[in-house]
């Protein structure tokens, strides 16, 4: 009699239908306290041959009680469930002759035509299981690629080591671009799990130290939208999200000289990832940068600027930088920023 009461039986319901035609999927009454109503829509579109939209997983909508019976149908607890992960957790708790408040089979037709059905609580914490991993990689994918943010390169272990100083920008579709020092290296970024641990496959276009120091297979902790860290058998890295770049403004600006008016000491390589440059608009492996004062420099290659403590000469001032090829030293582009020291309160 309790488990007849129990809200939960009409997700079940719901989803044995999925066999039915759409009409009568849409006739079925749904309690939307436990149906999530974006599921209920896919459930509906289903049937529909020419609909790409496929169910990957299950999704509840959370929270709702869970109630566990013994092998002799008594309850022996009722749990909140609030979340994936609690419920992940809770199913891979219960003993095996235990049963919860959820009709088996769930069955249901995928828009490919697939038919998935979970008949037990372990498939059910697959499923679940499942839906975490696909949540994780799109949060850590999307966090990664965010516009106008870079992945500074930290080295627990060595804060002052080869690395320090290094970071990659993440485009969307994996392309990813790793500045050290003033060179640039192209290549790709991508995620998957492989049982239940997050990888990062690393590659850069490289065949000296950086691509055998990069190119690995990663394990992936992600801690955050804003930290990682990532490892392999002889190195970890923490890897922290940095959206202050100073091309958010159309002039790369710092504070002036307390005792010198209108003059500051730049670095310039932290405006090389707002350089309007990619791996598909040359053949390049490597992109060396050097900065110059004049386009003239810049196009010679004469009177090279120091770039990590650059102290401009005029306020504003404008900086020309030669992007080559660091095989060949043909040069791919010419660029040119504005610097400026501007006065900041204390």
């Amino acid at each position: 009699m309790m488990r007849t009461t129990l809200q939960l039986l009409l997700f079940a319901l719901i989803l044995v239908t999925l066999s039915c035609d759409s009409d009568a999927i849409e006739n079925v009454p749904v309690n939307t306290d436990v149906v999530d109503a974006e599921l209920y829509d896919l459930i509906k579109r289903v049937p529909t041959e020419d609909e790409d939209t496929s169910i990957n997983c299950i999704e509840f909508n959370y929270w709702f009680n869970l109630f566990i019976f013994d092998e002799n149908m008594e309850l022996v607890d009722t749990t909140p469930i609030i979340s994936n992960e609690q419920f992940s957790e809770v199913l891979g708790s219960i003993q095996e002759d235990y049963s919860i408040s959820l009709s088996y089979p769930i069955t249901g037709t995928l828009s490919t035509g697939e038919t998935i059905e979970i008949t037990n609580n372990e498939e059910l914490k697959e499923s679940i299981d499942s839906c975490q991993e696909e949540e994780i990689l799109t949060d850590c994918n999307n966090a990664l690629s965010k516009e106008n943010c870079l992945w500074n390169v930290k080295d627990p272990n060595n804060p002052n080591g080869t690395y320090s100083g290094s970071y990659f920008k993440i485009e969307h579709g994996g392309n990813a671009t790793f500045y050290i020092n003033n060179e640039a290296y192209f290549g790709s970024w991508t995620t998957y799990f492989i049982e239940d641990q997050l990888h990062l496959n690393i590659f850069l276009n490289d065949n000296g130290t950086v691509g055998n120091d990069w190119n690995f297979d990663w394990e992936l902790q992600y801690t955050s939208d804003t930290a990682m860290i990532i490892t392999n058998d002889e190195n970890s890295y923490n890897i922290t999200i940095d959206c202050s770049l100073p091309c958010e403004e159309t002039t790369y600006t710092t504070c002036e000289f307390e005792n010198n008016p209108g003059f500051a000491e730049f670095n310039l390589y932290d405006y090389l990832a707002c350089l309007e440059i990619s791996p598909f608009s040359n053949q390049t492996e490597t992109v060396q940068f050097s900065f110059y004062e004049t386009e003239e420099d810049a196009e010679n290659d004469t009177n090279q600027v120091l770039a990590e403590s650059y102290v401009n000469t005029t306020n504003p001032q404008q900086i020309f930088v030669r992007a080559e090829d660091d095989t060949s030293g043909n040069i791919v582009n010419i660029f040119q920023f504005t610097v400026e020291a501007i006065f900041c309160e204390e």
